[in-house]
């Protein structure tokens, strides 16, 4: 009977760690400071000349611009925020990042960044929020939705897939 009783609990010791190495075993993803990003971003590469920091906390036309642009991107509670929009109808760029807590708020990031490049770009026919035929271009040709784990980026610029590398490298 000891020996039952001892062997029912080394195979409850086994289940048990065999199901806490399965839940440790995959990595928790790399930390990336989306500030520093995008202060990276600005000094490497040359966006629009009025593009701006949208802090929805410190001002109320930035809250307000958010709010048309990105909707529902500030009923989301996320780790980190950086939006920098260009409030120019003649609209040659822009770049917006998130840390959302979870995947299921990531992918809502990920459509509310897809909707605003559907936007400038247009539907084809008509044109769209960037108004002019060099914007809507580059709206159109050169943006990008990526997703990385919860980190989601939106960017418009000649040199996205560039940036998209660059976003994606700061998890490797």
């Amino acid at each position: 009977m000891k020996k039952f009783i001892l062997s029912m609990g080394l195979t409850a010791a086994a289940v048990l760690l065999l199901l806490l190495s399965s839940c440790a075993g995959a990595p928790a993803q790399k930390q990336a400071d989306l500030s520093a990003f995008a202060q990276t971003l600005q000094e490497k590469y040359e966006f629009a000349a009025f593009l701006t920091e949208q802090d929805p906390e410190a001002d109320e036309f930035a809250k307000q611009s958010i709010e048309q642009y990105l909707p529902g991107l500030l009923d989301l509670d996320l780790e980190q925020r950086v939006v920098y929009m260009s409030m120019m109808t003649l609209n040659n760029g822009e770049f917006s990042m998130v840390q959302a807590k979870t995947a299921e708020d990531a992918a809502k990031v990920k459509e509310i960044f897809q909707a605003r490049i559907d936007y400038m770009a247009g539907d084809g026919e008509t044109p769209g929020g960037a108004w002019y035929p060099g914007p809507t271009e580059l709206w159109t040709n050169s943006s990008r939705v990526e997703v990385n784990g919860n980190y989601v980026l939106m960017v418009c610029h000649e040199e996205c897939d560039q940036i998209v590398d660059e976003f994606n490298a700061l998890f490797e």
